[in-house]
């Protein structure tokens, strides 16, 4: 619980959970998501040492499902079951973190997601608040792809589509309530996630032919859709959000039917010695949106277990819940990869768009734009 101190006993070592999927549609993502943790604690050692009051820092990663809760609260069971846990980097998904956000909570256990973007994540926590994102939120994603519509395109009409999910149907609000703020016609339809004949509504968009077409939710729909779409004989403007701009389920299955594609929430451009260490370690740059964002959260992570671990005269750690919650709270990072780093009172960023940005597809490769 929040009130009951987390102790390492002497000789063991420090947990780092990560809830990611590493199974399934969203497997790509979660698991490069993983591999930004591993990078993360790896660089974090080189400057500061292997060990935290001489204790070894190991990761446990559990598979969450993504955007199926069920999976993710058996995924937050087996972690907390975990002799030495003292936080999560997680969960990755919107839907599975509105479900373990109080379990995790109810345990005094951190959690900081580097993805999970539904923006009433935070909002409604339970007090005391232990849940944090180094991600945006979708309200900053939605106005962020309304100011480029607007700046580059200068539409009268849109389409907003999303996947009838939690991420995708709170994105594709606020993409929507952003444009119409502004004048512009909206017509909103949802699809349902696991479909893969959208003719019917690909058809129906040719025959309206708005003047973007916008959608909010994951790959293989997004890709799929996206196709369907130029089929039916639409041939405009498209903007995906970050969960379908992923190189090897977008670009590579659509080839040259993918450029000039438009995302938001890419990934942002990473400094040669993070990806030098990236390809050291994993073998492969990453490709998709949330590297900086999730190398961040263990780098916050690990500063305030360092911050706060108290040594014990057996040779173990303790770690007092709340204050290890105040030290995420007020990062000693300020400067992440992912832009600058400090939390209001909800655990958000206080710039809504730190670390988001828009991308084309060009040449086979997401270019991040400026606009």
């Amino acid at each position: 619980s929040p009130d009951t101190p987390i102790v390492i006993p002497a000789g063991e070592p420090i947990i780092i959970g990560v809830s990611v999927p590493l199974t399934g549609p969203d497997e790509v993502g979660g698991t490069e998501d993983l591999h930004s943790v591993v990078v993360g604690v790896e660089r974090w050692k080189e400057e500061n040492g292997n060990t935290i009051g001489g204790h070894e820092i190991e990761i446990r990663a559990e598979d969450d499902g993504c955007s199926e809760p069920d999976i993710t609260e058996h995924a937050a069971e087996r972690l907390l079951g975990r002799e030495g846990l003292v936080g999560v980097i997680g969960p990755d998904c919107s839907a599975g973190a509105a479900a373990v956000i109080p379990t995790y909570a109810e345990a005094g256990i951190v959690t900081i997601s580097g993805s999970a973007t539904r923006t009433d994540l935070t909002l409604d926590q339970p007090e005391p608040k232990f849940f944090f994102r180094t991600a945006y939120t979708n309200a900053g994603e939605g106005a962020l792809q309304a100011r480029y519509v607007i700046a580059r395109l200068d539409v009268a009409a849109a389409y907003v589509i999303d996947d009838s999910e939690a991420y995708g149907k709170d994105l594709a609000d606020a993409a929507q309530e952003a444009l119409e703020a502004t004048g512009r016609t909206v017509t909103r339809e949802s699809i349902v996630r696991g479909a893969v004949d959208f003719g019917q509504l690909a058809g129906q968009i040719a025959d309206d032919n708005p003047d973007v077409v916008i959608f909010e939710g994951f790959n293989p729909e997004g890709a799929l859709l996206y196709r369907q779409l130029r089929d039916a004989g639409y041939s405009g403007p498209f903007i995906g959000s970050d969960g379908t701009a992923v190189a090897s389920d977008f670009i590579e299955p659509l080839g040259e039917l993918s450029e000039g594609a438009v995302f938001a929430g890419c990934s942002l451009t990473l400094p040669e010695d993070f990806l030098a260490d990236y390809v050291d370690i994993v073998g492969r740059e990453p490709t998709t949106p949330f590297p900086a964002q999730y190398a961040d959260a263990a780098t916050i992570l690990l500063d305030a277990a360092a911050e706060v671990a108290v040594e014990q005269p057996d040779g173990s750690l303790v770690f007092e819940p709340l204050e290890l919650r105040d030290a995420v709270s007020t990062p000693k990072l300020l400067a992440g990869l992912s832009g600058a780093i400090a939390f209001d009172e909800n655990g958000d960023r206080l710039a809504e768009q730190s670390g988001l940005v828009m991308c084309e597809v060009q040449g086979s490769e997401f270019v991040n734009l400026r606009f």
